[in-house]
């Protein structure tokens, strides 16, 4: 047999003896993928990814996400509920050459919030630190300062959303405000446009017709838009309400929380937010929420917000409207 026939035949050989390469996406799925990303919209490229597992296993999605960049693989991970990959380790010349260089230095803690006030931002979160002046009617009126903080981490298949509003004042030396009120809720995605979730509210203002109130529940949500410019999602929970009244009392009712939340960008730098909320139980409630916010710069905005709440059966000596009109700067992060 001819050398080079023999050679042929060999090669052949080896090739059916190699094991089959990973399996992969077609071509033309991985062009959908790139095109996607390319637009540097996170929320088409995660539309993407979901769509194209519906027909081709999660992980090779993810992995197809991944050779585009590392920052993709693991937004695509995340939107496809898989687990989230460890950072790679530093090799040792590069952990050699952080030690040598005295510019590596880790900055000091003064150094650190220093930059974090300027224009940082915290890894896996983010979040607004919020203060101003506020001003109420209705049951009172009356002018004090409020503090606030929002944090939202997106996690592996869940989501977390979180909030804290702690307002006081004195009013010629006797407590004018004492309010606290904290939020929280855990979402997980259920396809494309439904999600599930567990939600939590407490509620304490001493100077008011109760002490404490409680709300905790779960439920569905729908997506109605899902995109950067224009987000809106109405929810439904049903769950127990608990309160304590100024007198002493405890209630316990079964309860219907409806909720919406929309969000829009009329501009670059201006953000429109619309909530509502009713709380079908005893003693139900509707809150209607309405802010706006401008950017001052990458991380700084000024906001305006607005809150109507109305209590369908107000505690004795109170009305059943409030509204509460907020001015604040925002630190975001």
């Amino acid at each position: 047999m001819p050398a080079s026939l023999a050679a042929l035949a060999l090669a052949s050989a080896l090739s059916a003896a190699a094991p089959a390469d990973e399996p992969r996406l077609p071509d033309s799925l991985s062009a959908l993928l790139s095109a996607a990303h390319e637009t540097g919209d996170p929320e088409v490229f995660s539309q993407a990814v979901r769509l194209i597992s519906l027909t081709h296993d999660a992980a090779i999605v993810a992995a197809a996400a991944g050779d585009l960049s590392r920052d993709s693989g693991v937004q695509a991970r995340a939107a496809l509920g898989l687990e989230l990959m460890a950072p790679e380790a530093p090799d040792d010349d590069a952990l050699a050459e952080a030690r040598d260089g005295d510019a590596d230095e880790p900055a000091s803690v003064p150094e650190q919030a220093l930059a974090f006030l300027a224009n940082g931002r915290l890894d896996n979160w983010s979040g607004r630190v919020r203060a101003g002046v506020r001003h109420d009617s209705g049951n009172v009126d009356r002018h004090d300062y409020s503090l606030g903080l929002e944090v939202t981490r997106a996690l592996a298949g869940w989501g977390f959303v979180g909030a804290i509003d702690y307002n006081f004042s004195e009013v010629n030396g006797a407590t004018g405000r004492d309010e606290l009120i904290t939020r929280a809720r855990g979402e997980r995605e259920r396809g494309e446009r439904w999600t599930n979730f567990l939600d939590a509210r407490y509620e304490r203002d001493r100077l008011s017709g109760f002490e404490w109130k409680t709300f905790m529940g779960g439920g569905i949500g729908y997506r109605v838009y899902a995109r950067d410019a224009l987000s809106w999602t109405l929810r439904a929970a049903p769950g127990v309400r608990r309160s304590r009244l100024v007198t002493g009392d405890t209630n316990t009712f079964g309860a219907l929380d409806l909720a919406s939340d929309f969000q829009a960008s009329l501009t670059d730098s201006m953000r429109f937010t619309a909530n509502s909320n009713l709380l079908l139980t005893d003693g139900a409630q509707a809150d209607q929420t309405l802010s706006l916010a401008t950017a001052l710069g990458a991380v700084w905005s000024l906001e305006l917000r607005y809150r109507y709440r109305y209590q369908f059966e107000p505690e004795p000596g109170f009305t059943n409207g409030d509204s509460r009109a907020d001015f604040s700067i925002v630190r975001e992060f």
